[in-house]
């Protein structure tokens, strides 16, 4: 939260998963209707005069008023809490991660808190205005013309965060403020940028770097294409245009610090190694990645393509990609793309939200294959399946399982349940004789190699060079578990109290 003498706004409200974790798992949750009370309970959540009425009916001692909560991007440690916040106070972010949001509650059983207890935000009506809550939902898009705003968050149909409209940015703080794309592992991902009493402050969320010389940028476009290239240099473009303003305070991220990497992948080192196995097999290939990371689908969609294989989505993938399709055309396939996806028909009875309709058009498109179809001609497929997708192979038969190939394209486990999950997903690969690439077992434990992933995160070399290029007069990190990292190289610069004051 930032708060001056003329107003106040918060910065990002998120899932905190660790602390999460030491109460809560998939079948102990905070109580229906009773969330709230729970999480304050807990100490969980901020107590500030934030939250929405029908869930808490008290006050803090917090005399604020927030003009808006800006959200980076559309990962949970950032927005999960969001369903929780008043209606009066407007969201702020891309729209792009707007669009990540609605397609993410409409295709999966999610537990990000955006339909909390059942409730939705809802476009006011004019009576809830004469009551003082506001009208919109205010989204930026990568221009402040309203029409270019409205194009990036125009649904086709009712979901459960489209019936808000959008307001430009001049509506907020006029041209104090602008909020700038970045690069990270989730498109719509952005960085703020504000005029608080006088002086400029910013907030970059979640980034990391591209390409970083004329060369590296070539090779991109030569391989990647020109909208991979334009994607992979936002986080550039946010810093250059952020020099202008001369930060008096950067909010920074520092996740990687607390980590021992040597490899510092990029979406292109993903695409090669990823192209050197292809190449070597002719077997299926099992492939693990997280859809809503756009990005890397295309990497894998652009190596079959070149390979004579087809990428076989599962329906819930395939309904995140049509969402994404129907409000950013950035991510709209092209007729080539098109011809190499497929759509798996997986042995089950229910489906989630929108995969049954997804299942509807990849019939009609004549793209739903089934299992035998697979089983005919592996060679010809590659197949996106995670842990929680396995079961799905057991249609597959066994002799074109045996010898099949799997790549770890996602993040390594970081807490204890996911160390159980990957050496119980180990078993699948053992039991089925499935060669992995990217994890390997160990003296029992489960090893992650990474070379067919890339961090979303800068790297310490590169976040300590963009610190020392921008020269802002403080710097507050967050989203670390090293903060010292920062002390040890700008000293006093560094603010690190859990209230600062300017």
């Amino acid at each position: 939260m930032v708060d001056s003498e003329n107003d106040a706004f918060l910065l990002d409200f998120g899932l905190n998963f660790s602390r999460w974790g030491e109460f809560f798992e998939e079948f102990l949750n905070p109580r229906t209707g009773r969330i709230l009370h729970d999480l304050l309970k807990l100490n969980m959540v901020p107590r500030l005069n934030i939250y929405r009425e029908d869930l808490f009916d008290g006050k803090f001692e917090d005399p604020v008023n927030y003009s808006f909560l800006f959200l980076s991007h559309a990962h949970a440690d950032h927005t999960g809490m969001v369903g929780l916040i008043d209606e009066k106070i407007p969201l702020l972010m891309t729209g792009e991660t707007l669009a990540v949001m609605n397609a993410s509650v409409k295709t999966t059983n999610s537990n990000v808190l955006i339909q909390l207890d059942g409730k939705k935000r809802r476009k006011a009506s004019e009576k809830d205005v004469e009551n003082g809550i506001r009208p919109d939902l205010t989204v930026s898009g990568r221009s402040k013309d309203t029409e270019e705003l409205e194009r990036c968050i125009s649904f086709p149909e009712k979901t459960e965060l489209d019936d808000y409209r959008t307001v430009e940015m001049s509506t907020l703080w006029k041209d104090d403020l602008f909020v700038e794309p970045v690069y990270h592992s989730v498109i719509g991902a952005a960085g703020l940028v504000v005029k608080v009493d006088g002086f400029w402050l910013a907030y970059t969320g979640d980034f990391r770097t591209g390409p970083e010389t004329p060369e590296e940028e070539r090779y991109w476009l030569d391989t990647l294409g020109e909208k991979r290239l334009s994607l992979s240099l936002r986080t550039f473009q946010f810093f250059e245009k952020l020099k202008d303003k001369r930060p008096i305070v950067l909010i920074v991220e520092g996740t990687r610090l607390a980590r021992e990497e040597n490899v510092e992948n990029t979406e292109k080192d993903v695409y090669e190694n990823a192209t050197k196995v292809f190449r070597k097999t002719k077997n299926l290939i099992l492939v693990d990645f997280p859809v809503r990371h756009l990005e890397r689908l295309f990497t894998f969609l652009k190596v079959c393509m070149e390979n004579n294989r087809k990428l076989v989505l599962m329906p819930k993938d395939y309904a995140y990609l049509i969402e994404m399709e129907r409000v950013e055309p950035l991510w709209k396939l092209s007729e080539e793309e098109k011809s190499h996806i497929r759509v798996y028909h997986p042995g089950k009875l229910t489906y989630i939200n929108l995969e049954k309709e997804a299942l509807i058009k990849a019939k009609s498109e004549g793209i739903l294959i089934p299992p035998n179809e697979i089983n005919y001609s592996p060679g010809e497929y590659t197949l996106v399946a995670g842990y929680w997708d396995f079961p799905h192979i057991l249609d597959l038969d066994e002799n074109v399982l045996n010898g099949a190939i799997y790549i770890h394209s996602t993040s390594e486990a970081y807490t204890e349940e996911q160390e159980i999950d990957a050496r119980r997903f180990m078993n699948w690969l053992r039991y089925f004789n499935i060669k992995p690439f990217g994890l390997k077992e160990r003296n029992g434990s489960v090893v992650f190699t990474k070379e067919f992933h890339a961090s979303g995160h800068v790297s310490p070399r590169s976040l300590e060079a963009i610190l020392n290029d921008l020269k802002p007069d403080y710097i507050v990190p967050v989203h670390t578990l090293n903060p010292n990292w920062f002390v040890e190289r700008w000293k006093e610069r560094v603010l690190l109290n859990d209230v600062i004051v300017l």
